[in-house]
């Protein structure tokens, strides 16, 4: 093969890469586009009280992109709420695999050990979402509930009051 003829080759075989590259580039965008659309379409049917719909979508949106740890997030809730605990506890461990500071998950995970009556890994949990970002009145309520099932009234009433403080303070 001349050394002309190898060029042309070899700048062809550099377009088509170049090409499948784009190609492949557009469809991560319209994959991650439709994940989420699904993410909000779930998350707002989850706000509706729309349980099983959420789940639906939320498992599509899944599908679509499962390197998202706000929709692995996202079917954790949903799951919990639907009374599915191991499979929420997977999608929280799931969304910290994927980002270890994820507070929310980790208030989940606390939230389903407590549903689980594992009350000592859920304080925990909560406790460690607490230092991650000490704001969330969610993670203050489970918190004290935790507290109150363990029959430390004082520190459940602490955090009761502390979540009403934060969420009237804006800091869900």
């Amino acid at each position: 093969m001349s050394l002309r003829r190898g060029c042309w080759v070899f700048i062809a075989i550099g377009i088509l890469l170049f090409l499948c590259v784009g190609v492949s580039a557009a469809k991560a965008d319209e994959v991650k586009g439709k994940a989420e659309t699904l993410f909000k379409e779930a998350v707002s049917l989850y706000e509706d009280g729309n349980l099983d719909k959420a789940f639906n979508v939320i498992n599509e949106a899944l599908k679509a992109d499962s390197a998202n740890p706000d929709i692995h997030d996202m079917a954790g809730y949903i799951m919990m709420d639907k009374g599915l605990l191991d499979g929420a506890l997977k999608e929280f461990n799931s969304a910290l695999v994927l980002n270890p500071r994820e507070r929310t998950s980790r208030t989940g995970i606390g939230w389903v050990l407590f549903k689980k009556g594992d009350m000592k890994g859920a304080e925990e949990a909560l406790v460690e979402a607490l230092i991650l970002n000490p704001y969330p009145s969610m993670t203050h309520y489970v918190l004290g509930l935790v507290y109150e099932q363990q029959g430390d009234y004082e520190k459940a009433v602490a955090h009761f009051k502390e979540g009403i403080k934060k969420y009237r303070s804006g800091k869900r």
